[in-house]
């Protein structure tokens, strides 16, 4: 790991710099792709594509809000009902103040569970070999959540892209927590000057596959398929046990809890035995997710990249 980026500007949260992209995938014909394939949504000789659906804790929204809901409804709504008039001419001022707040945080709450439920099942990135090109999906919330959605594809040339991780970390209360993440750099051509960054995937406790990702993804834009170990799609079906089980994978009965248990690490074990205890948080926390993705849209690519995306890859504009 360098001392520093090699980008410019520099990402706040970086941590490491990734192979530069034409130097050689350095795996002897052998990678370790164990667990990659949770991030493969298709892969052929004309197209990669890479879900993101890992980087979005999905459900979290819901919860919070319907948590949010239950506790006013139990625990104020009632004191509101026995005190009666008295709880409005007692303390008027203070009064005001409680619902004002109460109202603010309903709103935020309610915002939670909007983001939730309208964010598409997915946002992938395309990897086309064929015309060296990415083709990222993203979504952009307006300001107000009740507001139309704002869609694009953001369009580079695989030639402008590099990648580096980044990492976040900070002190809960109770735990210090670390959350890695793996950025595309868009730079201008034949510079470092960074223009863009995109998420490839983000809320990764150990980053230890963003190397093996990145030279996947290198060895496929160079050669396609043929020298790479074969990947199985992930199943992009919204089932209820795979939902149920989405913050415990280790835990699944189902055909993706096999796989995932099969391709575990040392560390994937270690994790497992100090997440299993908060069993009581996830199972909620997997019926939110399963309510949450049915009322997802699912993305939808269109059929050809317009004019005016296309324009990206000769003159950026991106949001910073």
């Amino acid at each position: 790991m360098t001392s520093g980026s090699r980008f410019s500007p520099s990402n706040p949260l970086w941590y490491e710099d990734l192979a530069p992209r034409d130097s050689t995938v350095d795996f002897s014909g052998k990678l370790d792709i164990r667990l990659l394939d949770q991030d493969i949504n298709h892969i052929d000789d004309n197209y990669l594509e890479i879900s993101r659906t890992s980087s979005v804790l999905r459900g979290g929204g819901l919860f919070i809000g319907i948590v949010f809901f239950l506790l006013i409804s139990v625990g104020f709504v009632p004191v509101i009902v026995m005190m009666g008039e008295q709880f409005f001419t007692a303390l008027p001022w203070g009064t005001a103040v409680i619902i004002a707040m109460l109202i603010g945080l309903s709103v935020m709450a309610l915002r939670f569970i909007i983001f939730d439920c309208r964010l598409p099942r997915d946002t992938p990135v395309r990897f086309n070999r064929i015309e060296q090109k990415i083709y990222a999906y993203e979504y952009i919330q307006s300001f107000s959540s009740f507001k139309p959605w704002r869609g694009r594809v953001k369009v580079y040339d695989w030639d402008c892209v590099e990648a580096e991780i980044a990492k976040l970390s900070g002190f809960t209360g109770k735990a210090y927590v670390v959350r890695y993440e793996l950025h595309l750099v868009i730079c201008r051509p034949g510079t470092n000057e960074a223009v863009d960054r995109i998420a490839l995937k983000k809320n990764d406790v150990t980053g230890l596959t963003f190397c093996e990702l990145w030279s996947y993804i290198r060895r496929y834009m160079a050669d396609g398929t043929h020298s790479l170990p074969p990947l199985r799609e992930r199943d992009q079906d919204v089932g209820f046990l795979k939902s149920l089980f989405s913050y415990m994978p280790y835990a699944s009965p189902t055909e993706e809890g096999q796989r995932f248990r099969k391709n575990m690490r040392w560390i994937d074990y270690c994790l497992a035995l100090l997440l299993v205890w908060f069993f009581w948080l996830w199972i909620p926390l997997g019926i939110c997710h399963y309510i949450a993705m049915r009322c997802a849209p699912a993305p939808q690519w269109p059929s050809e990249i317009d004019i005016e995306s296309r324009s990206l890859l000769k003159s950026p504009q991106p949001e910073l």
